[in-house]
């Protein structure tokens, strides 16, 4: 069994959304200075680095983070080139998207998807207002998972865990995603 992790690591330097909180930690306890353990705090956007979006990231009145399904979040997956897209049948894709995204069109071929990730900081175009991938995967109940990394990850058919935090009322959370090569 090999295990692939295809979250990014989250530390200082880390890139953000142009105007999104930048990520910073701190010790607030150390063991250094007298404290019987060390206790860190984290500031960051829930956009940070490989993460789940909420529909409320989107849409107004949509469900928050807690809310994912979590049945979506665990299986069997396939990944492949963005080009590749139209011949995924797996209800778990992730794609290679090498600064592209799917389309609408792409999305709405997919038989049975319940989930789709993206190694972009989006399953949309960058400059996307109406986020129309984000809104079409929602509309048919498949989850969003980006920012993985699947440079080092060959193409071809994984168990997928990706759990995201259970953020309360928040439009999407990080999460610590993994595939198993059996």
């Amino acid at each position: 069994m090999k295990i692939f992790d295809i979250s990014q690591p989250v530390g200082p330097g880390i890139w953000v959304w142009p105007g999104d909180r930048e990520f910073a930690s701190a010790l607030t306890w150390q063991m250094a200075a007298g404290a019987s353990c060390n206790v860190g705090q984290v500031t960051m956007s829930c956009h940070t680095g490989t993460h789940m979006d909420a529909p409320f990231h989107f849409a107004p009145a949509g469900e928050t983070a807690e809310t994912i399904p979590l049945e979506h979040c665990i299986g069997p997956c396939e990944v492949l080139p963005l080009a590749e897209l139209p011949d995924a049948r797996a209800e778990r894709v992730l794609v290679k998207a090498a600064g592209g995204a799917p389309t609408v069109a792409q999305l709405a071929a997919l038989p049975g998807l319940r989930l789709l990730g993206t190694d972009g900081p989006s399953v949309d175009p960058l400059d996307s207002k109406t986020l129309a991938a984000h809104h079409a995967l929602w509309a048919r109940g498949a989850v969003i998972l980006e920012g993985l990394v699947l440079s080092d990850v060959p193409d071809g058919r994984y168990e997928l865990i990706a759990l995201p935090i259970r953020l309360v009322g928040m439009d999407a959370a990080p999460v610590r995603a993994v595939l198993i090569e059996r």
